[in-house]
């Protein structure tokens, strides 16, 4: 048995030198398509990465409570008005939920940001200490602000690294004065960068201001807030929480059965569901692509075999003359077909997985080097080659003998 292999292993080697140029062809054109296959696997596999890095880069196990401007009939018969509900008494009542870690009011503004000759329309964040700790902040130079400095309404800031950028280069803005809305602040920090969120925001373009400050000297004591940003012990609470948070807010809010709530509640894990489902469906999209690349390798194999068929037709014959079985014949086609495959896959695994480590090192893509997936591409490269394999393999076997040395 062992002999019979090895007969027609060799058979179908010296069947694959003889036409090497169009068996190189063949082989590239696997090459290709299971290196791309691979490559994209990395690639889906990066971006799901970095989605998830920019999701959590203001933190984790995270609850959004975002109040929603609802129309009331004004006293006197004045017509609709907006209120805002949200407030810093809110979050304190949320603070106390068991399994809740942390809950921080928080303001979002767009505001001129101007210092010296430097101007920028940027993010500004009014909000206690806590958001710091929340959001895996860190001074790169500098501090961050402290509670009493909150408490005391204090005119302090801690800049982002591209807000410094933009407004003076360089050079550190720690020490010095900027103007928020055209009102003085103290540059006491400056933070680590963060990068991208998932929308594109820059998160290194803000300013973060204690938000007693902020409501006292930037919005004329205003005291609802925009949002409350609640991080809980545990991803598996988040729903459980979600409800809990709903109901202890249309309590304070005394909001009557059947009235609709004044705030959104959204949470970190809906929208992490999101972005996967959007990063699976561009890998699939672009895995789908690259397999689509195999197939048409696979057509070229089957060329590659029926042109061999019809050029070794005499020999064919020969060897069934000369007592050759059918399955002899076919096992050597196939034996052929599965060799192409192998030339092919194997330096495809190997390139595409260079191709991935190359990725992984030129940009700020995180991933796993994809070895099952270089190893599932070469199975596929194999089972696409002696698929389309099969029907030169399956003509070649059923030639009569006589038919075939006739036409040498």
């Amino acid at each position: 048995m062992n002999q019979r292999w090895t007969r027609l292993l060799l058979s179908a080697w010296e069947g694959i030198i003889a036409a090497r140029m169009r068996a190189g062809l063949a082989a590239l054109g696997l090459l290709v398509g299971v290196g791309a296959v691979i490559l994209m696997v990395a690639v889906g596999a990066g971006t799901s990465n970095r989605v998830l890095s920019q999701v959590t880069a203001m933190g984790s196990n995270l609850i959004f409570v975002r109040a929603a401007k609802v129309a009331y009939s004004g006293a006197r018969g004045r017509s609709l008005d907006e209120q805002i509900s949200l407030s810093p008494a809110d979050a304190a009542a949320l603070g106390r939920l068991e399994g809740v870690r942390e809950a921080v009011p928080l303001i979002n503004k767009a505001w001129r940001i101007a210092a010296g000759a430097g101007e920028s329309d940027s993010t500004v964040v009014a909000a206690p200490p806590a958001i710091f700790s929340l959001e895996y902040q860190e001074a790169a130079e500098g501090r961050l602000f402290e509670a009493k400095e909150d408490k005391a309404a204090r005119r302090v800031a801690v800049v982002g690294p591209s807000l410094r950028r933009t407004l003076s280069g360089e050079a550190s803005l720690v020490g010095k004065t900027i103007l928020v809305n055209r009102q003085p602040f103290k540059v006491v920090g400056e933070l680590k960068p963060k990068g991208l969120d998932p929308s594109g925001e820059d998160l290194d373009d803000r300013v973060y201001l204690p938000l007693a400050t902020a409501q006292s000297r930037l919005l004329a004591g205003q005291r609802h807030v925009d949002q409350v940003v609640v991080q809980v012990n545990q991803q598996s609470a988040m729903p459980r929480l979600a409800e809990e948070i709903r109901q202890i807010l249309r309590q304070r809010h005394r909001l009557r059965p059947g009235q609709k709530d004044d705030f959104r509640i959204a949470t970190q894990l809906e929208t992490l569901e999101t972005q996967a489902e959007s990063s699976r469906l561009f890998s699939g999209l672009i895995i789908g692509v690259a397999g689509l690349s195999l197939l048409v390798a696979g057509v070229g194999v089957m060329a590659v075999m029926l042109i061999a068929v019809r050029e070794r037709t005499p020999e064919i014959g020969v060897r069934r003359a000369v007592g050759a079985r059918r399955r002899d014949v076919l096992a050597q086609f196939l034996m052929e077909s599965l060799l192409l495959g192998l030339a092919g896959g194997l330096p495809g695994a190997l390139l595409g997985l260079g191709l991935a480590a190359g990725l992984r090192l030129a940009s700020d893509y995180s991933f796993d080097l994809p070895w099952p997936a270089a190893g599932l591409g070469l199975g596929l490269c194999l089972v696409i080659a002696v698929f389309f394999g099969f029907w030169p393999a399956r003509k070649a076997a059923a030639l009569p003998p006589a038919q075939a040395v006739r036409g040498a």
